[in-house]
């Protein structure tokens, strides 16, 4: 079974998340795709933070409805920086398979920052998810050096070692949780931004308030 991965703050999760999870199981062919979120991103100062557990629970709440979408609390369990690495490795180990990364353009953009981000290329394959104002960058200018190990395959590359960078479209849902936080610090409606059932969580917990 091709397992993906999502892995993301989810300060709260949003449709924006859902529907794109969505596009790339079907675009891809994936028989589970496992939301993570982080207990601390290193790439991210969270304004507005909400305790791990609380956001993990939002995206319990959010995917329950979908027998393809699961959540792990690895990140979370694990405590401290969340490095992608470390989940990657957990998830191949745990289901004995090489997983596809979901991110994306951006932050695809910006891997070379990542930390050991060579060595993610030989441990996962990657689904770059399109994203408005971010160009999708010659490969050489993302990686390197590295680059030289990837050939053309299809809408995106393969490398020596069998794992793809796959480029998928997906619908430019303008959702993000930024948004999402100042609507409710204003005391305004976040209705069909979210599911039903985090919604009504963020209220009855009087969340980002």
């Amino acid at each position: 079974m091709k397992i993906g991965i999502l892995g993301g703050t989810f300060n709260p999760v949003h449709l924006g998340h859902l529907r794109a999870a969505q596009e790339v199981a079907e675009d891809i062919g994936l028989g589970k795709v496992l939301f993570v979120p982080s207990f601390i991103p290193p790439h991210k100062v969270m304004d507005e933070p909400v305790e791990a557990g609380i956001r993990l629970e939002m995206v319990r709440m959010a995917i329950e409805s979908n027998p393809v979408f699961d959540v792990s609390s690895y990140e979370v369990d694990r405590g401290g920086t969340s490095y992608s690495i470390n989940t990657i490795e957990f998830v191949r180990e745990t289901y004995k398979t090489t997983p596809y990364f979901i991110l994306g353009m951006d932050a695809f953009n910006e891997i070379s920052t990542w930390f050991d981000f060579k060595r993610l290329f030989s441990l996962a394959h990657f689904a770059v998810m399109s994203r408005p104002g971010s160009s999708r960058l010659p490969l050489d200018k993302v990686l390197g050096d590295l680059s030289a190990s990837f050939r053309p395959n299809g809408n995106g590359f393969v490398n020596n070692e069998g794992c793809e960078i796959r480029y998928v479209g997906i619908s430019n849902l303008d959702i993000s949780s930024s948004v999402i936080r100042k609507l409710l610090k204003k005391g305004k409606s976040i209705k069909y931004l979210v599911p039903a059932s985090v919604e009504d969580y963020i209220e009855k917990e009087g969340l980002y308030r």
